[in-house]
């Protein structure tokens, strides 16, 4: 990756990441679980991009966190994709047409598992940023980045132990358990949506 692409690609991709983030956002306040979906899905590829740049921006002797770091979130990737994909075309779909109880464990609620490999897939979304945080060193706003990387993984990754904790929550998925989800998700948006914006600052001002 040549000298040029790297800040292009980081600039880019981090502007998708932070405007998925604002998507996921509007699709919680609205109520809209398609929106929610296809913001997510779209939010899994633009984080591994925004996290290669991030490696290819690292200083060589600090590839080897920002090498860790794409490796979790390619995990990440890679398990939340297919769930948010499932839920857009066999469970909105459902063509064969599946009997309705063989549907249910495929429904995004919780206590089910694609819930549960939601819940694992963002547990190495803050590991990555974990391992990536040593990269920025440089200035205030790599200060910045680096301490919202790290708290990031401190303050979601206990999310990790949602799927084992008994839920409140209808068949419909609604209730105590989905409102909790609701705002915590909220919450999230607005601090890591921080944070991949200062990514994109950061990116900006290289380019």
């Amino acid at each position: 990756m040549n000298q040029k692409s790297v800040p292009q690609l980081g600039f880019w991709s981090s502007v998708v990441v932070t405007l998925m983030i604002a998507l996921f956002f509007i699709s919680l306040a609205i109520g809209n679980q398609s929106l929610m979906f296809a913001s997510s899905f779209l939010l899994a590829p633009a984080f591994v991009a925004m996290m290669t740049s991030i490696h290819h921006y690292a200083a060589p002797e600090k590839k080897v966190w920002s090498q860790l770091g794409l490796s979790f979130a390619i995990i990440y990737a890679v398990l939340c994709v297919l769930a948010y994909y499932i839920q857009l075309t066999f469970v909105a779909n459902n063509y064969l047409p599946v009997a309705e109880e063989a549907v249910l464990p495929f429904v995004f609620i919780p206590g089910t598992p694609l819930f549960a490999q939601d819940m694992l897939g963002y547990a190495f979304m803050t590991v990555a940023t974990l391992a990536a945080a040593p990269v920025f060193a440089g200035g205030k706003l790599e200060s910045w980045i680096k301490w919202l990387f790290v708290f990031h993984a401190i303050l979601f990754l206990p999310a990790i132990v949602i799927p084992a904790i008994p839920m409140p929550v209808n068949e419909a998925g609604t209730g105590v358990g989905d409102l909790v989800g609701r705002y915590a998700n909220m919450v999230w948006c607005a601090y890591f949506g921080t944070a991949t914006t200062l990514v994109t600052l950061l990116f900006k001002r290289v380019k």
